[in-house]
């Protein structure tokens, strides 16, 4: 059964507009959240309205049993990603502390044979060019609600 997972972008969208993205959530195999994720969107999550929806959101993956919790391999080559990161393609610590958040995802959907669906592009690619993992790089679909 395909693994997907959801990356914070697609998933801040969809906050923004439940219609976005509609296809990639009823597609083929089944959604998985990455702690990773959840840490993503919990630190973002400021008023109550976005508490709440992040709340539900953990609450229904955990009844359903798809969450992704890195392991001490994961961590590992999240380490060794980011190394690899600063040696090869100048990314810094201080200027983007993102990208550890990213490699720990890619080696958690690598340890779990899944399949990340991102529109972090930039990034992931990066990733990608250093560490074999699937990705899928997906539109933004969100529209403006008047």
């Amino acid at each position: 059964m395909l693994k997907r997972v959801i990356d914070t972008n697609i998933f801040i969208d969809r906050f923004a507009d439940p219609t976005a993205y509609r296809d990639l959530f009823l597609s083929d195999g089944l959604v998985y959240l990455s702690a990773v994720v959840l840490m993503e969107l919990r630190t973002g999550a400021h008023s109550k309205k976005s508490l709440t929806a992040v709340h539900e959101l953990v609450d229904f993956f955990k009844r359903v049993d798809r969450l992704v919790l890195p392991t001490l391999k994961d961590y590992e080559r999240a380490g060794e990603l980011v190394a690899k990161l600063q040696a090869t393609k100048g990314y810094t610590i201080r200027k983007s502390a993102s990208i550890s958040n990213d490699c720990l995802i890619a080696a958690s959907v690598r340890g779990i044979g899944g399949v990340l669906h991102t529109q972090n592009k930039k990034d992931f690619q990066a990733i990608r060019d250093v560490f074999d993992f699937e990705v899928i790089f997906v539109q933004a679909q969100t529209r403006k609600v008047s």
